[in-house]
């Protein structure tokens, strides 16, 4: 039998995260994942837009959250530089919506209209749309270097075992929880943290079901840096991505993304890629003759209000929740980290996690 102070059950960027944050107050973990086709977290577009989604957010508690999760990217990144040599590409140039019937009669707080004319010479690449509400500090996040640099640092630090293994269930019914994996060995935590992404559900031994289904989303990328901005618009996004490699630079576009009920089928699709085609050529008319550099999809760890389930269980404190992230798992993970990462060693969190209890499924049937 392993055991550690903090048992964190899920390899992606939430359980990396709030790993790397136990470990940090001084915990010894147990990170127990192992890599499955689909994972959200090397599959997304990596935006960060809780500006230009905010209408998506039910509330102000949310909203703040949200908001603040973007705006610990800078620093966050800064940090897992110094600790990797990683540098994961950021941007926060801002997210333009575009827009082809003129200035919506509303506009988010903080957001900005671009008037045609001014569209035109920010994006020149651009099909004809009438202006576009910009919203600033919103952007994007190389989601995949920053899986790298997040599993690096995970293996760099002597306090994380990294346990690659499948779960077959779990145990939280004696004072310190335990973990069955499927070789049969035993974990045994002080803690037990859920944030196994799209598969949190399947857990056995768990108090009470989890809402978390998995719904698939198919991307392209295409070559080329269609945008200097992330846009939305055309029934999807273009994600400019841009890193410098060894001797050059490489330029492509992020193009997304489908919302499918498939279950765990995550394969990719001829009406998918046709989709995502008519998305790029509808914002910017030279993808048509961009070449596809590949296709792909990821199994998105979805709930019943598309908010993601943070916190302990309400009758069980040493199991808590870090699951259900939804199309924010990217922007969520470092506050995510923080968050439950305080909770799981007995520390307080510094951010209010209680819009997101797992009681208010119980709440609402």
């Amino acid at each position: 039998m392993k055991t550690a102070d903090v048992v964190v059950l899920g390899g992606g960027l939430i359980g990396l995260a709030v790993a790397a944050e136990a470990a940090t107050r001084g915990a010894s973990v147990l990170l127990v994942g192992e890599a499955r086709v689909g994972e959200a977290s090397p599959a997304g577009a990596g935006m960060l837009a809780p500006g230009a989604e905010s209408e998506e957010l039910p509330s102000d508690a949310v909203r703040r959250f949200a908001i603040a999760g973007r705006d610990l990217y800078p620093s966050f990144l800064a940090a897992l530089r110094d600790e990797t040599g990683v540098a994961v590409p950021f941007d926060r140039s801002g997210i333009l919506e575009l827009t082809t019937d003129g200035k919506p009669a509303h506009c988010p707080v903080g957001s900005e209209w671009i008037d045609a004319r001014a569209l035109r010479e920010l994006e020149p690449g651009l099909a004809e749309f009438s202006g576009a509400m910009m919203t600033p500090n919103d952007g994007s996040v190389d989601n995949v270097v920053l899986f790298i640099a997040m599993k690096r640092r995970a293996e760099g630090r002597r306090a994380i075992t990294l346990v690659s293994a499948g779960v077959r269930s779990v145990n939280v019914t004696a004072a310190r929880p335990r973990v069955i994996l499927e070789d049969g060995d035993v974990l045994e935590g002080g803690s037990l943290v859920i944030a196994a992404g799209a598969w949190a559900a399947q857990l056995g031994g768990l108090p009470r079901p989890l809402p978390v289904r998995p719904v698939r989303g198919q991307l392209l990328m295409v070559d080329g840096a269609l945008t200097n901005h992330v846009i939305y618009g055309g029934g999807g996004y273009l994600v400019p991505r841009r890193f410098p490699g060894e001797s050059d630079r490489f330029e492509g576009t992020v193009v997304g993304a489908t919302m499918e009920e498939v279950g765990f089928d995550n394969d990719t699709t001829p009406e998918g890629r046709a989709q995502l085609e008519g998305i790029a050529h509808r914002i910017a008319p030279a993808a048509r003759s961009a070449p596809v550099l590949s296709h792909w999809a990821g199994l998105r760890p979805i709930t019943p209000d598309r908010l993601p389930i943070l916190g302990r269980d309400p009758e069980i404190p040493q199991l808590l929740y870090a699951c259900g992230h939804g199309r924010n798992g990217i922007l969520l993970a470092p506050i995510t980290g923080e968050a439950i990462g305080a909770l799981a060693v007995g520390a307080p969190s510094a951010y209010d996690v209680s819009p997101f209890a797992i009681e208010r499924f119980a709440e609402s049937r």
